[in-house]
């Protein structure tokens, strides 16, 4: 038998401005970045199980599948920077 490394998880250490973008809400209280928005922009990356809550601490966690974990990780950074900041 092989095992292979089909995923990773990872996370990424935000900064103050990127925290409060991420925890900013609508005036009814629902947040303006809900994980589905996210996972769209991220789309059609293998990026899943992304979680940000303040019981995470600074940070994004997200888990990148498939063959090309490198590649995967590096686009979805892409993303990240780009609508983080």
């Amino acid at each position: 038998m092989k095992a292979e490394v089909v995923s990773i998880r990872y996370r990424i250490e935000l900064n103050e401005v990127q925290i409060a973008k991420l925890r900013r809400t609508w005036p009814n209280g629902d947040p303006f970045y809900p994980y589905e928005k996210m996972e769209r922009y991220l789309a059609p990356l293998q990026v899943e199980d992304l979680n940000w809550h303040h019981y995470s601490g600074p940070y994004l966690y997200f888990t990148v599948y498939g063959d090309d974990l490198e590649g995967t990780l590096a686009a979805a950074l892409r993303v990240f920077e780009q609508r983080l900041g």
